[in-house]
């Protein structure tokens, strides 16, 4: 098992090909600037996980935008773009459970693909900071891979702890996926103070949010 940023700093240069070509995600991201163009406010924006860049392609007005990876490979390529030119970027290579959120900071926060790496405990930790972090018209976009049923989501968190043990590494350092079922991400949204939870669309193994106050 690889080291979360290792793994990912191997794939940055493959990311974009990789997602839009082979994985045909396209109208996932789409969707995602849809969601985003929804917000009422979004001059201030936070993306965890923003890997290449695939979401902040999709912004295209004035705003500031802080980015955060964990992979400096990922940030790399993405500040080899060129992203709406009123689009103030700030890059930050850091884990999320590391960043400060701050309080009432943001108009939109965003995440793709990027959570189904924690267990229950820390997505509580940080959704409850995401909530927090939020201005008071805020709103929380995620789109992210989930668990078929409750018997694959307590398999696979199994066979993560089981090997974690075995490497005596923290939870969500290593690239293992550990997606958690709809019902269980509006529960753990819900426990972390978000009281309107939408499920915006749906596609065989993904489902996106839009998390309000």
């Amino acid at each position: 098992m690889k080291k979360i940023d290792e793994y990912f700093d191997e794939e940055a240069l493959l990311h974009d090909d990789k997602f839009i070509k082979e994985m045909g995600m396209a109208l996932f991201y789409d969707e995602i600037e849809n969601q985003i163009n929804k917000c009422s406010q979004k001059s201030e924006i936070l993306v965890i996980g923003c890997g290449t860049g695939l979401e902040l392609e999709r912004i295209k007005f004035a705003c500031n935008v802080t980015a955060l990876d964990i992979s400096h490979v990922m940030l790399e390529q993405l500040l080899k773009k060129n992203f709406y030119p009123e689009m103030n970027l700030q890059a930050i290579c850091m884990s999320v459970l590391d960043f400060d959120f701050g309080k009432n900071k943001f108009d939109i926060i965003l995440t793709c693909f990027t959570l189904h790496h924690f267990n229950e405990e820390q997505k509580v930790k940080l959704y409850s900071a995401i909530h927090g972090s939020l201005k008071s018209s805020g709103v929380f976009i995620n789109g992210d891979t989930i668990a078929q049923s409750t018997k694959e989501q307590v398999t696979r968190m199994k066979e993560a702890n089981t090997i974690y043990r075995q490497q005596n590494a923290p939870f969500s350092s290593l690239h293992i996926d550990v997606p958690l079922t709809k019902e269980n991400e509006v529960a753990l949204l819900s426990n972390a103070g978000f009281h309107h939870t939408l499920i915006e669309k749906e596609w065989t193994n993904t489902v996106l949010f839009r998390c309000l106050l």
